[in-house]
């Protein structure tokens, strides 16, 4: 029986109890029906699981500290209460009462001491965020279970939706009709973000308990492959300090050629020539000779039945299985000749690459922590399998459309069709789906629909992460196994040079490089390419709870660079290209290049009998180009172009920089002409195709990267100059085939201005021979006609 005073506290502490609960019932009733509702019987539903997994996982932790201590002490374990009740019943209860009204009393007196509700909310919100910070810390330790973890996320997303439920309760009136809000409505986020964080727990629980990736694989015969395999031959390879010194200071020297029977021409190429081997066109078809994992290969066949022809039996197509050939010995790989036409084969192999060293990677990591749990004795000096950050692949590529094509590439690789479970699905196809799919201008060049057919926005960045039976989009970056951005989404999170806030620690450890239309980068903002590429591999600002026992000696020492591969897809070879190659191509097991002549040239498509004068301009430097030409053009050319029976002449620039030079001249000398570039709005753009049609001005002005990106037709151009030659060898054809005959007595002209600095241009515009022909000859001026071979 109690005594007196126990009773008198128990009713104490029973009212208070009560008048807690009953003020709980009015803030949860205070929202009214509708999904909130439903939403909370979730969460309990939610609760029940989580107490659930979390006395399991308390068991297992109870276990394995037994274990340990056993190891540690050798000798049996010892049992530790931290309560052993030998008091009588009274006084037990006694002191769990005063605990109880203790604790109660207090919250009462902070009510009356603070100034409202809210504020106390803010505090206790502020503690249990700080809790759960401090177990995430622990649970990277090894100290905290990820049940306890899981707990806390569910009562911080409980606070968060039943305070949302007290703010507003005009919104629970319209939340019963309201199907389509699932991405800017905070409750849905809420409940959709916790169910969806429970499920990625879960499976790296289920994976920490010892369960590969690909369950159906033999692990006798995987680890008899693990010898060949290339994979692991890479990240366990230990350079000397000889080679990495090479490696440094030596530039890119040509090995050897090869020529295979689909890419034609190849220049292997190395720092470390010792390092380099020579690869050869696997010809295997089974999926432990061609070191893929058998989950990735089973699915392979339904996701690359597009690209074959002839033959289903075959796994690649004859470009696929030369690229993999490459890529599988993780060389640096250089294509310059991608077309609308092959580059869904050349993205769906490289796709299965990345995802297959990826998932090797996890796989290893996943097996060495089932190795550490089960034996802590173990030295984890042993199992250096990680490096300073998570993320291993990179995906560069220009717009959203190209990364609906790489997700969706990625989860029919890696999850059956009737098993798909992908996160933030609905919110990844509303951000990056199109809602003009199919309302594309038949009017402009097939070449311009496919490159601009979807969404078009180069602003973007997303994080993807792998789990056991699902794929997650929007991870955060340090949580990510791939990512994948744009040019100008990096620069804005990696920032320049003395900003406050630079992100740049995620590009650390990168173990694959894919830059895919590397030629359109230059259409949109080249500098932001090297910005990034010179942000690699730096010492990272934090450790962002990375365990050094585990990561490799080669990402300690810094030599990341030299174990990255990377892999650059490009229409055209260009010299900006090859900068990049040779000053960030550092791969210790060499570079291979796919350069191919230019045999006939843009200059055969072009349809109009016109004459085609060739300008040689004497430069000694590269720096000296721009001012050469500029002086050139002004000097020898321009006033050619000045009588009025050449009016109608549009003088085509490639760089935004000559544009302007050549501009502000005109200007000074008051020259009747009109301009558009990539920065000119619509109206200015139909003033200037009036302007031309009328014959109202002599000169039109017009960049390279306005036709890029907008490729409209221009009626009334006579006479043509190319300050310098495009980029693209087809725009050459373009304007040449859109110059109109204005009367007999006047000619349409075409004149070019070429440095020996331009020597891939002219290939790409008047084919290899002919250029040979020209570099040779003594004369600097040259003219072709179209339709004739000279």
């Amino acid at each position: 029986m109690l005594q007196e005073p126990s009773r008198n506290r128990f009713a104490e502490a029973l009212i208070f109890v009560i008048i807690k609960k009953m003020g709980r019932k009015r803030s949860f009733h205070r929202g009214g029906p509708g999904k909130k509702k439903r939403k909370r019987r979730n969460l309990v539903e939610i609760n029940e699981k989580a107490k659930k997994h979390m006395q399991k996982e308390l068991e297992k932790k109870k276990l394995q500290a037994q274990r340990l201590e056993c190891v540690l002490d050798k000798s049996a374990p010892q049992q530790h209460h931290s309560f052993q009740p030998e008091s009588s019943e009274s006084e037990e209860e006694t002191s769990v009462y005063d605990e109880l009204l203790s604790s109660l009393r207090g919250g009462e007196r902070t009510e009356e001491n603070e100034d409202s509700e809210a504020d106390d909310d803010t505090d206790e919100e502020a503690d249990i965020e700080e809790e759960f910070a401090v177990r995430e810390m622990e649970r990277r330790d090894g100290d905290v279970s990820g049940e306890e973890i899981q707990s806390d996320r569910k009562e911080q997303y409980e606070r968060q939706v039943k305070d949302e439920g007290d703010d507003d309760n005009e919104d629970d009136d319209n939340e019963d009709n309201d199907d389509v809000g699932d991405i800017d409505g905070v409750d849905d986020e809420v409940e959709k973000d916790f169910e969806e964080e429970q499920e990625s727990d879960e499976d790296v629980e289920d994976d920490n308990d010892g369960d590969d990736y690909d369950d159906d694989d033999d692990g006798d015969i995987e680890n008899q492959q693990n010898n060949k395999d290339p994979f692991f031959l890479r990240v366990n390879t230990d350079l000397p300090e000889k080679d990495v010194e090479e490696l440094k200071t030596k530039k890119l020297e040509k090995v050897s050629d090869l020529k295979w029977r689909t890419l034609g021409q190849l220049i292997l190429s190395s720092s470390c020539k010792s390092r380099l081997s020579i690869p050869d066109i696997t010809k295997d078809r089974d999926y432990l000779k061609l070191h893929i994992r058998k989950r990735l290969f089973d699915q392979w066949p339904s996701v690359n039945k597009e690209c074959l022809v002839g033959d289903r039996s075959e796994i690649f197509s004859p470009l696929q299985r030369e690229l993999f050939s490459i890529m599988n010995n993780y060389m640096d790989l250089v294509y310059t000749e991608e077309t609308h036409e092959n580059s869904q084969e050349i993205r769906k192999v490289y796709c299965l690459h990345v995802i297959n060293h990826v998932v090797k990677t996890r796989n290893t990591v996943l097996k060495h922590n089932s190795s550490l749990s089960s034996n802590p004795a173990v030295d984890s000096e042993d199992f250096r399998d990680q490096g300073l950050t998570r993320p291993k692949a990179l995906f560069i590529v220009p717009f959203r459309h190209s990364v609906v094509q790489l997700v969706q590439t990625i989860i029919d690789l890696l999850l059956p069709k009737g098993g798909q479970h992908v996160s933030h699905k609905k919110r990844f196809s509303e951000e990056y789906g199109d809602k003009y799919a199919g309302k594309v201008d038949p009017k402009k060049p097939e070449d311009w629909q496919k490159t601009f057919a979807g969404n078009i926005d180069d602003h973007f960045k997303i994080g993807i992460s792998l789990s056991k039976k699902s794929l997650k989009l929007y991870t955060p970056f340090y949580q990510s196994d791939i990512i994948i951005a744009s040019p100008l989404g990096l620069r804005t999170i990696i920032g320049s040079k003395g900003d406050k806030q630079q992100d740049y620690d995620f590009l650390s450890s990168l173990e694959i490089l894919v830059m895919d239309q590397t030629d359109i980068f230059l259409m949109q903002n080249w500098e932001h390419v090297l910005h990034i590429l010179d942000y690699m591999h730096l010492q990272p600002k934090d450790s962002h709870g990375v365990d050094f026992s585990r990561v490799r000696m080669w990402a300690l020492n810094g030599w990341s660079k030299f174990f990255r591969q990377t892999l650059l897809f490009s229409h055209l070879s260009c010299p900006e290209i090859k900068a990049v190659v040779n000053k960030h191509c550092k791969n210790f097991a060499g570079l291979v290049s796919v350069t191919n002549p230019t045999i006939d040239g843009a200059i055969c498509q072009v349809a109009t009998q016109l004459q085609q004068v060739f300008h040689r301009m004497k430069v000694d430097s590269f720096i000296s180009d721009a001012d050469e030409r500029f002086k050139f053009f002004t000097t020898k050319i321009l006033p050619r172009y000045k009588d009025a029976l050449l009016k109608g002449t549009v003088i085509f620039i490639p760089s935004y920089f000559d544009y302007v030079r050549v501009r502000n001249y005109f200007r000074r000398e008051g020259l009747n002409f009109c301009q558009v570039c990539e920065y000119s709005s619509s109206s200015e753009v139909s003033r200037v195709k009036q302007y031309m049609a009328k014959g109202s001005r002599h000169f039109l002005l017009y960049t390279e990267r306005f036709h890029f990106f907008q490729r409209i037709l221009l009626r009334g151009l006579h006479h043509i100059i190319f300050y310098q030659l495009p980029t693209y060898p087809h725009f050459y054809s373009e304007f040449c085939n859109m110059l109109q005959n204005p009367n007999e007595a006047s000619d349409i002209t075409c004149c070019i201005l070429y440095s020996k600095y331009d020597t891939q241009r002219m290939a790409r515009v008047v084919g290899m021979k002919r250029f040979t022909q020209m570099l040779q000859s003594p004369k600097d001026v040259h003219m072709l006609i179209s339709g004739e071979n000279d």
